[in-house]
Parts: structure tokens; sequence; C-alpha cells
């Protein structure tokens, strides 16, 4: 196997992104964060359209998106110094039988007709804990055991992936849910996580030796937020992340409410808007994988998060259904740019003994989306799908241009 810190770097500068999948270790890890994607996206479809029906309320329904992200920013910095510390695939294996065990129970209360709006919630609740491990966890250690050479073409593979769950998981939640319902939904996903839970169990993984030191939780958050206050550009590149998370991410947890308020379609349909965003990303992603080089990564990164915000713009004003399946189509290459971007440049400028901890900083910064679907809920309620869309790209885009002017490193 390759050395704890990474693969085999002589090899790796001369193997393409190819070779990525005839490593079993990349194979097994590629394919949970598959599994991951597909479950979240098909739940958070129809969890989405289940609530709606139910209350009619545009700020429940965003309510459910911001109870699955809300983990990230309350426990992404303390996962991450946990990460650093304990052994990371024990935390895989432990984060994805959460998640198997949350949809397991919430199956069985579904079958028997007791389902409610609470268990929902905490579902969303509890599985948005364990996903809040995906980058201090998995994404850390995939990132050990391709090597510094092939970080991007790994990084952006493992986006595209994300990013195909993105065009299976909505519409076949919306024919999950059509057809069987939410215990069809909450069955599908204990069985897939179980399945991932399996995957980790077999990851060979030998973590590099740690110097011997007291476990101080707080100063070593704070040794990770001072590191960072020494790189303007990582502090600029997390600015990126946190405006895309307030200010165009939300869109998703809009997606039922415009699909029947504006275009007047049902479960299905709306699932295919949310899946054409995900077959642009999904191509997006492995061009980056064969075309990204170490130099371009924040120049990709910058222009996709633009390109996303612009187009959620673009969505939000559009009456015809077919009009907004093309304009999410270019917003899928945004975030492909976005995605594949946003772990590689942390992983390859962070130190090795505080890696984890930047990526759970990184999670806490995607975990100011709650704040955004919030916000974009409550203005649904007040304005309607579409211009709440409206507002919060607007907001977005103007965030974005006084970051640039701000931290001119981010265009460098």
């Amino acid at each position: 196997m390759a050395s704890p810190t990474g693969a085999d770097d002589t090899r790796s500068r001369t193997a393409g992104p190819l070779s990525l999948v005839a490593d079993p270790t990349f194979r097994k890890l590629w394919t949970i964060g598959v599994l991951m994607g597909a479950m979240r996206w098909l739940e958070m479809l129809a969890v989405g359209v289940w609530v709606f029906a139910e209350t009619g309320s545009a700020t429940l329904t965003g309510l459910m998106t911001m109870l699955r992200m809300a983990p990230m920013a309350l426990f992404g910095s303390v996962t991450g110094v946990i990460a650093d510390r304990l052994d990371r695939k024990l935390l895989l294996v432990g984060s994805l039988a959460l998640m198997a065990l949350t949809a397991g129970a919430l199956a069985v209360s579904a079958w028997a007709g007791t389902l409610t709006l609470w268990q929902v919630g905490l579902g969303a609740f509890l599985s948005g804990l364990g996903w809040s491990t995906d980058f201090p966890v998995r994404r850390t250690i995939l990132g050990e055991m391709v090597g510094s050479a092939r970080l991007g073409a790994a990084m952006s593979m493992d986006s595209a992936s994300n990013n195909a769950t993105r065009m299976v998981g909505p519409i076949a939640g919306g024919g999950l849910y059509a057809t069987i319902g939410m215990h069809g939904i909450y069955t599908v996903s204990a069985t897939i996580f179980a399945v991932s839970v399996l995957l980790a169990v077999l990851v060979v993984y030998r973590p590099a030796a740690r110097e011997p030191r007291p476990f101080a939780l707080f100063a070593e958050i704070r040794d990770g937020f001072a590191y960072l206050r020494r790189s303007r550009a990582l502090v600029g590149h997390l600015g990126v992340t946190v405006i895309v998370n307030l200010f165009a991410f939300p869109y998703a947890a809009m997606i039922p409410v415009v699909g029947k308020e504006t275009f007047g379609v049902d479960a299905v349909w709306i699932g295919l808007l949310l899946s054409v965003e995900g077959a642009g990303a999904f191509a997006g992603a492995m061009a980056a994988a064969f075309l990204a080089a170490p130099e371009r990564y924040r120049r990709i990164y910058l222009f996709g998060s633009a390109l996303f915000v612009v187009c959620i713009f673009v969505f939000s004003l559009q009456t015809t259904y077919s009009g907004a399946l093309m304009v999410l189509v270019v917003a899928g290459l945004g975030i492909s740019g976005f995605a594949s971007m946003q772990s590689a440049i942390m992983f390859a400028e962070a130190p090795p003994e505080i890696r984890s901890r930047l990526m759970g900083i990184l999670s806490v910064c995607i975990g100011a989306g709650p704040i955004g679907v919030l916000h974009v809920g409550w203005l649904a309620d007040w304005l309607g799908g579409s211009m709440a869309l409206t507002v919060i790209s607007l907001e977005g885009l103007v965030a974005m241009l006084l970051l640039v002017i701000v931290v001119p490193e981010l265009r460098r």
C-alpha cells in the first residue's frame, strides 16, 4: 500500500486520472461518496416535496434543508480536530452507520403510517451530522492516499461522481416518492448506507504517525483559525465558499416551490430540474479532472462560483420549464468549477498536521447554507419562490464582487 501521507508520488507524476480507478482504496472511497451523494439528493428532494405537500409552507420546506446542513456549521471544526487525533477510518464507519440507522428508523415509522414532521426534521439533522464528516474524514483520507500530483484529478473525479448523483438522486427521489412514498425513500436509503458501511470497513488505511500531545479541543481549533489568518488567499477561498452556500445553493430548497408555483409540475419533473444541473456539473468536473493544473485551481474556482450565482439569477427569471432546464445545465458547469477545486485548494495548501482541522473549517463555511435556506424560505413566503431566488442571487453577486476587490489574491 502507499505511504500514509499519500500514494507513491513518483508513480503519480506519470499516471493520469484514469489510474485512480485502478486503485482499490480510491475505488472504495469514491463509491462511498457516490452512494452518500445519491442518498443525500434523493432524500432532499422527497423530503421537500413531502413537507410542502403536508404543510404548504415554503419556510418549513426550507427548514428541512437547513436542518440537514446545520451540523456542518455547528460541528465541522470540532470534527476536524477529532479527525486529526483519532482513526479517520473508524470515524467514517461510525458516521455512515449513523445515517443507516437514522434512515432505517424513519423507514419503520413511514411503513407504520406514523411519520411526522418532527421525525423527518430530526432525521434530516442526524443525516447532516453524518454528512458533516465528509470533508475532514472521507475526503482527507482520499487526498492522503492519492498523492499530491493526482490531488486535483482525484478531487475532480470525486466531485464529478457526486454531481452525477445530482442527475440520478433527485429524479429517482421524485419517482420513488410518486410511486411508493416516503417509506420507499427511507428503505432504499437505509439499504444503501448499510452497503456504504461495509465498504468503509474494507478500506485499507494506515494513518501517519502523530506526535503524542494532550488533547485540547479549543486550543487546536484556535490553531487552525490562527493559520488561516496568515493566509489571505485561503481566507478569500473560504469567503467564496460562504457566499455560494448563502446565496446560491439554497436555490435547491426552493425547487419544489418554484416547480409548483411557476411551472405547475409534479414531483418527477421537479426532480428533473435538479437532475439536469447535475448533468452539467458532472461534465464540467470530468473535464477538470483531465485538464485542471494546480496553477489554474483558483481561477477555475472563482469563475465557476460566479457563473453558478449568475445562473441562479437567470433561472429565477424563467417563465418556461424548458428555459429553466437549459439554464440549470449551465449552472451545473459553474458548480463543477466550484466543487472540484474547493477541496483541492484547501487540501493542497494545508500543512498535514492540521489538514483535517482546516477541512473542518471548510465544512463550517459550507454550513453557512442553513442561514441562506432560512433567508430564501422567508423571502419565498413573502414574494414567491422565483422572486426570492432573484433577490438572493443579486445579493450573492454583490458580495462576490466586494470580496474579489478586498482580496485580490483570488484572481491570481
